[in-house]
């Protein structure tokens, strides 16, 4: 129940990436293991035509063929729970990218060996099918594709004196390489920002606690789960916010409830999860004994006593906790609202104190 951003960014955003590039993945897939199996059967109607070089061009057709079915199904499987699985892709997504250009490489140079003709127009092709089909990073992209160009210009400086050739490569690497690294990196930008508005729709921006969304759908988790051993809620409320804005300003106003987080977070920084629900309203769910939650809260009070603002506002909450242990058969809305029923009423004890009317914090029902 720690307070913790979700897994790595990095990750998160790899998972983003293979989860919505699947349709475009598995079109271009697809479409390539089609060509493959016309190309056999085109191999299979026109066998004299090939001559001697009948079985190079159909190992090539076969194992683009099996690649591009192990590849579907491996997507189709890791599609059924990505969040777990999409590291299986980290591995297979560049595996496969060397695979097309060594493939494009071997099936132009046999293209050489048959015809007599040096046609990189295969190679180019796939150089560009390769990032739009596997969504790798721009950097590992840019390697492979520097890689592969450089082994086909040195076979095409080998292989014909013309000069036609290399200038029509070195211009389509150009190209391939500036629309490929400009594609990947618009992909992974779209994704970095999915990732910072999911982070930004869980967590509160001002103090960092998670938010209220959150916070009801781990009460609705809490409510099919047993709760832990040494459970407690805790709902905490600023006194006297409306007072400091008033009179300091709505600069103090958020340095209070930044203060206040902060507070929390010290005291019960790593016995569970802190949430900000409203405007100057904070819950706190840990596990702790009975014995050490006294004394969490005794240390809580301390650390809010002490801490003041530099406009000179100071810092004062009202709380309510309840234990599970003291209820059992109890579920967590029940807790919750015993807990606020405590916390009001700590609130009014302050206001009566302070000679304040606060009766609207009256609450229905003690206990």
């Amino acid at each position: 129940m720690n307070n913790k951003a979700p897994t790595d960014r990095k990750e998160r955003i790899l998972i983003n990436i293979y989860g919505s590039s699947h349709g475009i993945s598995m079109t271009a897939l697809t479409i390539v293991a089609v060509l493959e199996i016309l190309m056999l059967v085109y191999s299979v109607a026109n066998s004299p035509m090939y001559g001697q070089y009948l079985w190079n061009y159909r190992t090539f057709y076969i194992s683009l063929l099996t690649v591009a079915l192990v590849y579907i199904t491996l997507h189709n499987y890791v599609k059924r729970d990505i969040e777990h699985r999409y590291k299986i892709l980290n591995y297979a997504n560049p595996l496969c990218a060397v695979f097309f250009f060594a493939w494009s490489v071997g099936i132009t140079y046999s293209d050489l060996l048959l015809a007599n003709i040096w046609d990189p127009t295969v190679f180019m092709t796939f150089s560009l099918v390769v990032p739009l089909s596997f969504y790798l990073f721009p950097k590992v992209y840019a390697v492979i594709v520097i890689l592969a160009n450089a082994l086909m210009i040195y076979i095409t400086v080998n292989a014909s004196s013309a000069i036609g050739p290399l200038i029509n490569l070195s211009i389509f690497f150009i190209f391939q390489f500036v629309l490929g690294i400009s594609f990947l990196r618009l992909k992974t930008k779209l994704a970095e920002r999915i990732v910072i508005e999911h982070e930004n729709a869980d967590f509160d921006i001002m103090t960092g606690f998670a938010n209220r969304r959150v916070y009801e759908e781990d009460m609705k988790r809490f409510l099919d789960e047993p709760l832990p051993e040494n459970f407690s809620y805790i709902a905490i409320d600023i006194n006297g916010l409306k007072d400091v804005n008033d009179h300091f300003g709505h600069d103090a106003g958020d340095r209070t409830i930044i203060g206040a987080a902060q507070c929390i977070a010290q005291c019960f920084g790593d016995r569970g999860t802190h949430y900000r629900i409203g405007g100057d309203e904070y819950v706190a769910l840990i596990t702790a004994t009975q014995e050490e939650l006294k004394e969490l809260l005794r240390s809580f009070e301390t650390i809010m006593n002490n801490w003041s603002d530099s406009s000179g506002s100071r810092l004062s909450m009202s709380y309510g906790y309840v234990c599970a242990a003291d209820h059992p058969g109890s579920n967590i809305t029940e807790l919750a609202k015993m807990a606020d029923e405590r916390m009001y009423m700590a609130k009014v004890k302050y206001y009566q104190t302070k000679g304040t009317d606060r009766r609207r914090y009256v609450p229905k029902a003690s206990c």
